[in-house]
């Protein structure tokens, strides 16, 4: 039930990325809006996939699991955990400053009008939230899960992460017209509210990584 817990904790906070919600909204704003959605949304999916595989992989083998090894990706988990802190208390500190569009935003109201899917799938897979995506396969590898547990932590996660991008997809389809200015002024408040909405998901997260690195270590 831990592990459950934990999986549902990091997928909900990949699910909220603000980075990730406001690059979606911009992409269907795009000519070929629904195309490139879902490709988009393959894009995020190839993603996520390789790096939990990659991640559980690396975490999960016999020498990593035993021992020593297993000590050793505490501590990894430990040191991941706090970076995201130092990331969070950074983001907070600077939550107050005029938020400045990233350069891969830049670059996608640059090329709205002529994005094609092959550059929705590429956002996609860069847009994935490949720290909370590798945390989460930690996690799983370091409570010694069974094969079966661990594809079902990776079901639930997946489903969790992309909860809130593929229902700001199904509304656009349901509701085309509103849905353009209501996502429009929800990516304004994001941006806005970007910095503060990074800072907690980071601190949160890091301190969560922290905490069950180190109830494994003294355990």
């Amino acid at each position: 039930m831990a592990l459950l817990y934990s999986i549902l904790v990091l997928g909900l906070l990949a699910s909220f990325s603000p980075s990730t919600i406001i690059v979606f909204i911009l992409l269907l704003a795009t000519k070929r809006a629904s195309v490139n959605g879902a490709a988009f949304l393959v894009g995020w999916s190839l993603s996520l996939i390789v790096v939990f595989v990659a991640s559980y992989a690396l975490g999960g083998t016999h020498t990593a699991s035993k021992g020593s090894g297993h000590a050793a990706l505490n501590v990894v988990e430990v040191v991941f955990g706090v970076g995201l802190v130092l990331l969070g208390v950074r983001e907070w500190r600077r939550r107050d400053r005029p938020s400045e569009p990233s350069p891969r935003t830049k670059g996608l109201e640059g090329r709205l009008v002529d994005l094609r899917p092959i550059e929705a799938a590429t956002l996609g897979v860069w847009e994935q939230p490949w720290t909370l995506t590798a945390a989460a396969a930690i996690v799983v590898a370091n409570h010694h899960s069974a094969v079966l547990v661990a594809i079902l932590a990776f079901l639930v996660f997946t489903f969790v992460s992309t909860a809130t991008v593929g229902l700001v997809y199904a509304y656009f389809h349901r509701e085309p017209g509103v849905a353009e200015q209501r996502l429009d002024d929800l990516r304004k408040w994001l941006v806005s509210k970007g910095p503060t909405l990074l800072a907690l998901v980071s601190f949160v997260v890091g301190l969560y990584l922290v905490a069950d690195g180190t109830w494994s270590l003294l355990g």
